[in-house]
C-alpha cells in the first residue's frame, strides 16, 4: 500500500556540468528511478529539476516548486542523489534537514549518503551530515574561484564570453568567442552617432527613434535573433541611447569584467573600478571611427549638456564661463518662465565669486554684434593679405612658417642659455646636485617640447592656408543666432562682472598668425 508520495529533486549547476559528468540530470534521474523500483510503499509524484542553477542559495525555480508542494501536502517525501544536490550552502542545507523535514513530517532520503529520516533517524542527527555540508560548501567556494579564474584568463586572451553579442553585432557562427558586425543593427548604431554629431540632444535622438518605430535592442534581439531571455523594452529611452553612445565596443574594443559577483554565496553584482576592466583593442571590426566616437563624447558628455523642457540644447550650452573664476554659468528663468538669464556657478553654490548676471536676450545681442564685427575684420584681413602676396597662398604659408620658426627658435635659444647658466652654477657650487637635477629636468622638458614643435611646424607648413576664413565668411551678416553657429565658431564666452563679454573664437591660432604676417609686412 502506498504510504509515501515522493518528490524527486534533481539539480545541476553549470560548474558541476563542466567538472562532473556523473552528476548529469539524466544520471541523477536514473539513480532515483532505480531506487524507487524496489520501494513498494513509495509512489513518484514528479521530478523537480533545476538544470544550470548553483547550489549556493535556494533561489531556484525547481526547489521553490518543491517547497510549495511540500507546504500544500502534495508530497510527503523528498529523495535526492546526495546532499550536494539539495545545495552547497552549509547553513541553508542544515536548515532544510533540521527544520523543514521534521516540521512537515517529511521522509528525506539521500541515496549516496545513506540518509533516511524514517528507517534510520540517527542518520539526520549524526555529525556526518553537517560535516558533509561543510565539505560541499567548501567545494562550491573552490569551484567558484576556479571558474572565475578561468573566465578571467579567457577574457584576457580576447574571448568574448557574453551570452549574447552587443547590439550591432552577432556571435561569429564559426567561433562563439568572437563577434562580427550585424549589418542591419549596425546601421541604427551609425544613425544614432550621426544624430549626435548633427547637434541632436539625447532626448531628440530618443524621439526620432520612437517616431520612426525603430526596434529597441531588446526587441530587435527577440524578433530578429529569436532571443528568449531578459526583459523586452518596446520604447527607446535616454538610458538606452547613452548605453550605445558610451560603448567602446563600437570602435573595436572588447571591454569585459565591468561587474563581478560579491561572492560564491551572494550573487548580486557590483561594479568594478574602470582601471580593473579587461580591455582588448582592435578585437573586432569597428562600426564607428574612434575620432567620431571621441567627438560625440565631447559634444554630448564633455560639456554642460543641459537641455530645455522640449529636450533641446540651449544656444550657449557648454560655452559660457565666468571671467573671474572660470566656472560654468547656470541658466535660469523668471517666475513666468519666459525671460532667461545666466549667473556664475560658483556664486550659485555659495562658494565665493559674484553673480556675473546677464540676460539671455542681452547675451544674444552682444554675441551677434561681436561675431558680425569679427567676420568683417576677417574679410579685411584676407583682403590685406591678398594685396601683399598677390593671391599666392604658398607665399603666405611660407611667411607664416618663417614667423613661427623664428618665435620657436627664440624660445629654444632662451632655454639653451638657461641650461648653460644652470650648468655653470652647479660647477661653481652655487646650487647642489638635487637643485641642478630638478631645474635641468624642467628646462629639458620645455626645450624638447619646443624642438618637437619646430620640427612639426616645418613639416606641416604647407597645410596652412586661409580656408578657415571662408568658414566665417559663409555666415556673413547673420541676423539670428543658433546653437549650430555658436558650436562651430565659438570656443568659449567669458562673462565679466559688469555683464560685458570676452569671446574666444575657434581658429584663434590662425587668426594670430595672420595678424603677425600683416605686421611683418607693415600692413
Amino acid at each position: 500500500m502506498t504510504k509515501w508520495i515522493v518528490g524527486g529533486y534533481l539539480r545541476l549547476s553549470n560548474d558541476d556540468n563542466l567538472l562532473e559528468e556523473s552528476n548529469s540530470i539524466v544520471n541523477q534521474r536514473d539513480i532515483l528511478n532505480q531506487f524507487l523500483k524496489n520501494q513498494s510503499d513509495m509512489k513518484l509524484y514528479k521530478f523537480y529539476v533545476d538544470d544550470g542553477y548553483t547550489g549556493t542559495d535556494f533561489n531556484r525555480p525547481g526547489f521553490q516548486e518543491l517547497m510549495a508542494d511540500i507546504k500544500d501536502a502534495k508530497i510527503n517525501s523528498v529523495i535526492v542523489k546526495d546532499l550536494s544536490r539539495i545545495g552547497r550552502n552549509y547553513i541553508e542545507v542544515g536548515n532544510f534537514v533540521e527544520e523543514i523535514v521534521p516540521l512537515y513530517k517529511l521522509r528525506f532520503i539521500s541515496i549516496n549518503d545513506n540518509v533516511d529520516s524514517v528507517l534510520n533517524p540517527q542518520s539526520l542527527t549524526s555529525l556526518e551530515i553537517p560535516f558533509k555540508n561543510l565539505i560541499n560548501e567548501a567545494y562550491a567556494k573552490d569551484i567558484s574561484k576556479k571558474v572565475r579564474s578561468a573566465l578571467r584568463i579567457r577574457k584576457q586572451k580576447g574571448d568574448f564570453i557574453g551570452v549574447v553579442a552587443p547590439y550591432g553585432y552577432i556571435k561569429n557562427p564559426y567561433d562563439k568567442h568572437k563577434i562580427i558586425v550585424d549589418k542591419e543593427a549596425s546601421n541604427i548604431v551609425k544613425k544614432i552617432f550621426n544624430l549626435a554629431l548633427s547637434g541632436k540632444s539625447r532626448q531628440e535622438i530618443v524621439a526620432y527613434l520612437n517616431d520612426y518605430h525603430i526596434l529597441t535592442p531588446s526587441s530587435y534581439m527577440k524578433i530578429r535573433n529569436n532571443f528568449k531571455g531578459g526583459n523586452v523594452s518596446k520604447i527607446w529611452s535616454v538610458k538606452m541611447v547613452d548605453k550605445i553612445l558610451n560603448n567602446k565596443t563600437y570602435i573595436g574594443y572588447l571591454v569585459q569584467g565591468k561587474n563581478t559577483r560579491i561572492s560564491h554565496k551572494i550573487h548580486n553584482c557590483v561594479s568594478v573600478s574602470e582601471k580593473d576592466w579587461i580591455i582588448i583593442k582592435n578585437h573586432h571590426e569597428a562600426i564607428i571611427e574612434e575620432k567620431i566616437f571621441n567627438q560625440v563624447q565631447n559634444v554630448l558628455y564633455g560639456r554642460n549638456n543641459m537641455v530645455n523642457s522640449q529636450g533641446k540644447y540651449n544656444i550657449f550650452t557648454g560655452h559660457l564661463k565666468c571671467y573671474d573664476c572660470g566656472s560654468n554659468l547656470y541658466r535660469s528663468t523668471k517666475s513666468n518662465g519666459k525671460h532667461a538669464f545666466y549667473y556664475c556657478g560658483t556664486y550659485k553654490r555659495k562658494k565665493g565669486c559674484s553673480k556675473h548676471y546677464i540676460t539671455e536676450d542681452d547675451l544674444i545681442e552682444l554675441v551677434l554684434s561681436v561675431l558680425n564685427k569679427y567676420i568683417n575684420i576677417l574679410c579685411d584681413i584676407e583682403s590685406d593679405i591678398n594685396k601683399v602676396v598677390f593671391d599666392s597662398k604658398l607665399y603666405y604659408n611660407l611667411e607664416v612658417q618663417k614667423i613661427r620658426n623664428a618665435e620657436i627658435s627664440e624660445e629654444i635659444k632662451k632655454y639653451e642659455m638657461l641650461m648653460d647658466e644652470l650648468l655653470k652654477d652647479f660647477k661653481n657650487k652655487e646650487i647642489n646636485k638635487d637643485e641642478f637635477d630638478d631645474y635641468s629636468q624642467e628646462y629639458l622638458y620645455v626645450l624638447n617640447s619646443y624642438r618637437i614643435a619646430l620640427e612639426e611646424n616645418q613639416k606641416s607648413a604647407v597645410s596652412i592656408n586661409l580656408d578657415w576664413i571662408n568658414q566665417f565668411k559663409k555666415i556673413k551678416n547673420i541676423d539670428i543666432l543658433s546653437k549650430s553657429i555658436v558650436d562651430e565658431f565659438i570656443e568659449n564666452i567669458f562673462i565679466r562682472e559688469d555683464g560685458s563679454i570676452n569671446i574666444v573664437f575657434k581658429y584663434n591660432n590662425e587668426y594670430e598668425d595672420a595678424l603677425k604676417f600683416l605686421k611683418l609686412n607693415n600692413v
